[in-house]
Order: structure tokens, then sequence, then C-alpha cells
């Protein structure tokens, strides 16, 4: 199928595979509800507190945001949400964070000076899911409840984890690739010890294995950076003068390998992973061909309602999922905002 051929696959077969394979992009092992229950099961507590005059709120107490990084616009859309949220239910709000996705040591640096500063909430994006785990522990037995958002760590003493089902993510797009592609695919996964791109590959390689239509060639890092996954892509296109299409990890590594493929006059489809505004546009460009879709804002404002009930007393789920759905040119426009 050319480029041009799959771009008219309609959003009949994207809401099928969507709803009908990964509902709501979570698996069977899924720990707790979804972002839809999770806003209601808050909004319905909140209502029931402020019938009897315990409304929740963050009474002046301070809430410490750490991203991967702030360059990327999906982590600035987490940060704004937490802000605005945050603000709302009468928190401080302090962000910090590193320049890159693999300063991992850096992030941890930033963590420990909110840990010593004696923040109430640390909500983390961590850029290594073994390294960041100490600080983690470390904040909890000084009574800083910790949340992660959107990537997750090895086992530590955090509250809950609210993002993406990553790897259902890479399912759900490899769903549709094995009933839209043929040919060979290689794949631009983010940095070394990113739990959530590399659940995301991992999902997709994974359910890809063994079909009789897709040949995974190759995978290799772009650091989240939309500059070295051109490079990678270009790399790509020199090793397999014959490939079909990348699947990359987030929607600025796919902007970076659409550049390259654009640049190189073949006919090969782009695959990014976030749903940004960025992302949504560069579709309608023609610079990418499809995305998977998350929902930073809910991220960042569930992180918040999570926040104030656990203060108050309130149980909290140990891990809420958020929705991803597949964006095609059809429903692109759809995602010039953030959701």
């Amino acid at each position: 199928m050319t480029k041009g051929n799959m771009k008219k696959v309609g959003l009949l077969l994207a809401a099928a595979i969507t709803f009908g394979m990964l509902a709501g992009c979570s698996s069977s092992k899924d720990k707790g509800p979804s972002a839809t229950e999770a806003q209601s099961q808050m909004e319905s507590q909140e209502s029931q507190n402020n019938e009897g005059g315990t409304g929740l709120s963050g009474d002046g107490k301070t809430i410490a945001f750490v991203p991967k990084q702030l360059g990327n616009p999906y982590f600035v859309a987490i940060r704004d949400a937490i802000e605005e949220k945050a603000t709302e239910q009468g928190f401080k709000f302090e962000c910090n964070a590193p320049d890159s996705s693999i300063e991992v040591d850096k992030q941890i640096s930033i963590c420990e000076a909110f840990v010593n500063q004696g923040v109430d909430v640390l909500i983390i994006i961590p850029n290594d899911a073994t390294a960041i785990v100490d600080v983690i522990n470390s904040a909890a037995e000084k009574g800083i409840a910790v949340f992660l958002v959107d990537s997750g760590a090895d086992e530590s003493d955090y509250i809950s984890y609210i993002g993406t089902d990553n790897y259902a993510g890479g399912v759900l797009a490899a769903q549709w690739f094995e009933e839209n592609i043929t040919g060979k695919v290689a794949v631009i996964d983010g940095a070394a010890g990113n739990a959530a791109t590399t659940a995301r590959r991992n999902g997709f390689i994974d359910t890809l294995e063994g079909s009789e239509k897709i040949e995974i060639v190759s995978t290799d890092y772009g650091n989240g950076d939309m500059a070295t996954s051109m490079t990678v892509a270009e790399n790509y296109l020199t090793a397999y003068p014959d490939l079909t299409a990348i699947f990359c990890c987030d929607d600025a590594m796919a902007q970076g390998a659409g550049q390259a493929v654009a640049a190189s006059g073949k006919d090969i489809f782009v695959c990014g992973f976030d749903g940004s505004p960025d992302g949504a546009q560069a579709i309608m460009d023609g610079v990418m061909d499809m995305t998977i879709a998350q929902t930073p804002k809910i991220m960042g404002e569930l992180a918040v309602e999570y926040a104030t009930a656990y203060l108050n007393g309130e149980t909290v789920d140990p891990v809420i999922n958020t929705e991803c759905e597949i964006v095609l040119p059809e429903n692109a426009e759809d995602y010039l905002n953030w959701h």
C-alpha cells in the first residue's frame, strides 16, 4: 500500500481498533480504573466532602513537579495542567527539570533538592525507571507523597502512577500496522532506561513478532530529540532502501524521521506517539502519517486531584491508566490542542 492510499484509511478502522481491540488503551493487566472512571470517582468524592463542609484542598502545601525535560511541548502541557489544577486546589507550585531526557543524574539532583526543601508532594516523570528509586524512597521516608505521571519506576514507595498504559499503546500501533502495512519496519525508541518509550517499543515489537507481513529490521535510540531522530532515520534509509515504515516512540522523534523521509523523496509511512498539536499539524502537512494520542492534560489534572485526596486521608488507586487513540489525517484536526 502506498503512503497516499494509507492516508485514506478512514476513522472507522481507527475506531474499530481503538475501542474494539484495546478500549481505553488498557491491557488486561490493569490494576486501577481508567481516567474516566478516576475522574468520576474524584468528582463524586469531592461532592460528598463539599456537602459535609470538608472540601478537599491543598491548604497552602507545596507541589513540586519534575518532568523529564521541558524542551518537549508534551511535558510542558503536563506542567501547565498540574500548575493550573494545583493553584485551583490551593497549593503552592514549583517546577524544575533537566535540559534533556538523558540527563538522569541531573533529574535526580533536582528531586533531591525538592526532598531536602521538604515539599509536601513530589510529582515526577522519571528519566530512568531504576535510577529514580532511591530518591522516591528517600522522599517517602520524609513523609513526602510521590506520584508518577506518564512514565513509571521500578518497585518503590510512590503513591500512584497516572498515565498511559504504554505497552498497550505500542500494541495498538502494531495492530494497525498489521492491518495496513506490509514490508520492512524500523523503530526509533526514546532513551535507554526510559520506561515509557521502552514499553511502547516492546508492545509494538512483541505484537508483530512472527508476523507474516511485517519484518522489524532495526531499532535505535532517538533520545526524544528531533535532530537525533532525523539522523537515525537517515541511517535507516541508507541501510534499508526498501524500508516501508518507521514507528517512533514519541512525536518529536517522528517529526525528525518524517523530515528525513521527506528529504529522501521516498514513500515511507511514519508513525509517532503522543498526539501532540505539533504532531497533528505534521500529519496534516504530510510529514507524519499517524500517531497514538495520549491525554497529558488529564494526567496532570488527575495527579493533583489524587494528591489532594491523599493528603486529605482519602484512598488512592495505585494505577490510573489514561486513554489513548489512533490519530490519522482524517481526525488530526481534533488534536491541534492537547487533550
